[in-house]
């Protein structure tokens, strides 16, 4: 699996390639920012003293679903870290 440091100082990618690629992982983070934010609300609806407790286990099955979608993204993703030098 590729790490953030081997796109950008790798000749083996042009330019465009490496920017694509910056582009493609910048879509996943954000799509993944989008599910966290999904996956607050459903925290706060559950942790609402108002709600039943159907209403949780059905809150508690999405939330599930959320971090299955949330790992299987980061599983695409390469290794996000810089090293220095």
């Amino acid at each position: 699996m590729l790490d953030i440091s081997s796109i950008l100082n790798n000749d083996a990618f042009t330019p465009d390639e490496q920017m694509e690629i910056i582009r493609y992982i910048d879509a996943q983070l954000e799509q993944m920012e989008l599910l966290l934010y999904r996956l607050d609300r459903i925290a706060r609806q559950a942790g609402n003293a108002d709600t039943l407790d159907s209403e949780r286990q059905r809150l508690q099955a999405k939330a599930d679903q959320i971090k299955k979608e949330i790992d299987r993204i980061s599983q695409r993703l390469p290794k996000t870290f810089i090293t220095a030098g």
